[in-house]
């Protein structure tokens, strides 16, 4: 059973499933999950896991990035670096992964409450009434993960003094010089305790053409903990918000307020783009790691055990690597317990995730704080 539907739940279920295991997903949310356009690095770990489950080429769910470049404040490139990366999008990557996916193996509106667990078996309870028995629990539930809570209910995520700003337009809406300056490069702005970058990703429903592509862009904002913090977090209803404030629910004035920020601060492309985005939203940029991933018959992975930063560009490589390195441990160990192929998958996993963690923590310390 995979406690949770996003891509590192599905993931799971799909690395799993290669492996002859019969396998189930159970999603809190009532319906199909929404994206908040966020942008993301194909890394190489994304790309094989793909090609290795037959699912989809680089090619059709990307967009190439041939250059990196650092501007001045003036918009001049400051410097520049011929490399190749992949750009593409949550729901891009969303939408291959649950296609991959038989329907009547993805159950929403099943919220967990609560598992216990024997040396032969999980059950595990959900909201509605309804309860599971499995052989293995995996933990999938991103970076609130209600099954991390049992398990280690002494662990919080702690905030690093930074949110980003993040917004996605259409090309279509920006200016033809706006849109050739950013395409098809990696485009960085850095100052003192601020950072903006911007890469193309696919259309709202995977589009890669010219004219139907979108501009993501991040901006990273050092905001004090305490009131400023929760101000910031306060969506337009009012309501207290704890890690994000999802598109549509930012407060006008503090839109308007980023914009003239932007407009003032920024390299004119850059301020253009922030000015024509009509609903930014914000993300606040926090630790998360954990001591163990492995519960006797029960485990953790991707955002549920490490919440990297996201500087590194990695969360996701990193949630198939933990699904792939599982479902491979489980099927080379057909002459021990689940029990004994988990605690042999969890060592390489924390290795794995305190390395990001810290790669993470300095890339973001050296942009933010100027710490070297």
């Amino acid at each position: 059973m995979v406690v949770g539907g996003s891509l590192g739940g599905l993931s799971t279920a799909l690395a799993l499933r290669c492996m002859d295991c019969d396998v189930e997903v159970y999603e809190r949310s009532t319906g199909p999950m929404k994206s908040r356009g966020a942008g993301l690095v194909v890394q190489t770990e994304l790309i094989d896991f793909l090609k290795e489950h037959d699912i989809v080429a680089e090619e059709a769910i990307s967009i190439p990035a041939y250059k990196r470049q650092y501007l001045s404040q003036d918009g001049s490139i400051q410097w520049e670096e011929q490399t190749l990366q992949r750009m593409t999008s949550w729901d891009t990557i969303y939408r291959q992964l649950r296609n991959a996916l038989p329907n009547n193996l993805y159950h929403n509106g099943k919220r967990l409450t609560s598992f216990e667990q024997n040396k032969d078996y999980v059950v595990a309870q959900f909201e509605d009434g309804h309860s599971q028995r499995c052989d293995l629990l995996v933990g999938a539930d991103g970076s609130s993960s209600t099954v991390r809570q049992q398990l280690l209910p002494d662990i919080f995520p702690k905030y690093a003094g930074y949110v980003a700003w993040r917004g996605v337009v259409d090309e279509n809406k920006i200016p033809i010089d706006v849109v050739q300056f950013f395409a098809n490069k990696f485009t960085f702005f850095h100052e003192r305790n601020t950072q903006i970058l911007c890469y193309l990703i696919p259309g709202p429903t995977g589009e890669l053409s010219e004219g139907e592509r979108r501009l993501n862009w991040v901006w990273y904002c050092n905001v004090s903990t305490g009131n400023e913090l929760q101000l910031l977090l306060t969506d337009r209803y009012g309501k207290q918000r704890e890690f994000s404030v999802p598109q549509g629910m930012v407060r006008d004035d503090f839109v308007q307020q980023q914009k003239s920020i932007a407009e003032r601060i920024l390299p004119k492309v850059f301020g253009q783009l922030v000015v024509q985005t009509n609903e930014p939203f914000i993300q606040t940029i926090y630790d998360l790691s954990v001591p163990r991933m492995a519960f006797g018959r029960a485990c953790i992975l991707g955002d549920a055990a490490f919440v990297l930063r996201p500087h590194t560009a990695a969360g996701l490589s990193k949630a198939a690597t933990n699904a792939v390195a599982l479902a491979n441990s489980i099927a080379n160990s057909s002459d021990i317990s689940v029990i004994e192929a988990l605690k042999r998958w969890e060592p390489h996993q924390i290795e794995l995730g305190n390395n990001l963690k810290y790669m993470g923590i300095s890339l973001g310390n050296r942009s933010q704080f100027n710490q070297i």
